[in-house]
């Protein structure tokens, strides 16, 4: 409730939030923020496209864009005019639902663009970029896009924090911890010394994309270590529904069904806190896994004209998020034609030799683990989009200060 000049009592509108994700690990943390975002105004309303995470938060969806998500440069090109259709339907939604606030969630290509046409047309709507795009690793000219047309960037690596200072002093930006830890419940640790491999989780990806390239290898390298052990088991994570489907009659084409591997959907921090090994692939994932200190091998194809543009590019020498936190190689990375099962198997048959690899794993894991922050990012990252709101409220201005 507000009192005007003449002392009349008015009710406020409730504030609403248009939030854009178009990946599996976006859908999953806009959910989070969403349902905090309600939680902290319960008459309020979320909008926009997303994925099934932010559907059962509550979000009134235009369409999935999640599931239509695509990896590398080959993979957008063959795609472009889908995507092109899919961003003018979204533009009009947003002018036609007048949100309080824009909220983007990871997704540069995608979503950076879209925040520059919202910013023509739409110059006063706040707008909020949630989880930074990766610009200091590739791309580092996008952060003065960033500076021009957002209003808040909400980051969840303290680095980022000042990587963005030092470059864009304009643009504001808050660290709020990585949103994994609001859905972490640890479990007991093992003992280092008891160190046996028994269970294996294969994690081949979120995106159909990187499920059918990954899977194959990952199911040839479970069999050859089954066939040597037959007291292996195998775990395979899939994010979503439609992921467990893709991995279930994959299995069943390429001819595994006789592999002992159980295909598990959702809970996955729980299902790796029981695993003594990971082959994943790189991604948010690696830090999953990091934060379970779940000792792991990372793998990762695409496109051989996306690597190459992407390895001519990349101003980071490792791609697993982990690895880049460290600032060194903790974990090994198998990338494009090592990502191969005579590989894999072979490095894991050395792991079993070696006695003191999980242990000295686990306590670079843990480390890093040090830097994610604590639990409460998607509590955090809803106050500060609150107060953005109430800051410009009060002081009746929606130009963005980046300007």
């Amino acid at each position: 409730m507000t009192t005007d000049k003449n002392n009349i009592v008015t009710r406020e509108t409730p504030p609403s939030f248009y939030i854009v994700a178009g990946e599996a690990s976006g859908d999953r943390h806009g959910a989070l923020l969403a349902s905090e975002l309600q939680a902290a105004s319960k008459e309020s309303k979320c909008y926009g496209v997303g994925g099934p995470f932010l559907l059962a938060a509550g979000q009134d969806q235009l369409f999935d864009l999640a599931k239509h998500a695509v990896v590398g440069l080959t993979d957008v090109i063959v795609n472009y005019r889908k995507f092109s259709r899919f961003f003018q339907q979204i533009l009009k939604d947003i002018e036609d639902k007048n949100p309080s606030a824009l909220i983007l969630i990871d997704y540069p290509g995608f979503n950076l663009r879209l925040a520059k046409a919202v910013r023509r047309i739409r110059p006063k709507l706040p707008i909020i970029y949630y989880i930074s795009p990766q610009v200091w690793a590739w791309k580092q000219h996008r952060s003065r896009t960033m500076a021009k047309v957002i209003d808040l960037l909400l980051v969840i690596f303290k680095f980022e924090e000042t990587w963005f200072a030092d470059r864009e002093p304009k643009l504001k930006v808050k660290w709020v911890g990585h949103p994994l830890l609001d859905r972490w419940q640890g479990l007991a640790d093992r003992d280092p010394a008891d160190f046996r491999i028994r269970q294996i989780t294969l994690m081949p990806g979120s995106r159909p994309q990187e499920i059918t390239r990954h899977l194959p290898v990952l199911l040839e390298t479970a069999r050859r270590l089954w066939h040597e052990n037959k007291q292996l088991c195998f775990n395979i994570l899939a994010v979503d529904n439609k992921a467990e489907k893709l991995i279930m009659d994959m299995i069943v084409e390429l001819h595994y069904e006789t592999l002992h591997a159980e295909v598990l959907n959702s809970y996955q921090l729980t299902h790796l806190c029981r695993s003594d090994l990971a082959i994943v692939a790189s991604g948010s994932a690696t830090v999953e896994c990091c934060l379970a200190e779940v000792p792991m091998l990372v793998i990762y194809k695409v496109n051989p004209i996306t690597f190459a543009v992407g390895k001519a590019v990349t101003q980071v020498p490792y791609l697993a998020m982990v690895n880049i936190l460290a600032g060194k190689k903790i974990v090994p990375e198998f990338l494009q034609e090592k990502a191969d099962p005579e590989y894999l198997f072979q490095a894991i048959r050395r792991i079993q030799q070696e006695s003191r690899w999980s242990e000295t794993m686990k306590a670079s894991l843990k480390e890093v683990s040090t830097q994610l922050g604590t639990p409460g990012a998607s509590q955090r990252s809803a106050t500060a989009v609150l107060e953005l709101l109430a800051s410009r409220k009060t002081t009746g201005s929606y130009t963005n200060p980046g300007k």
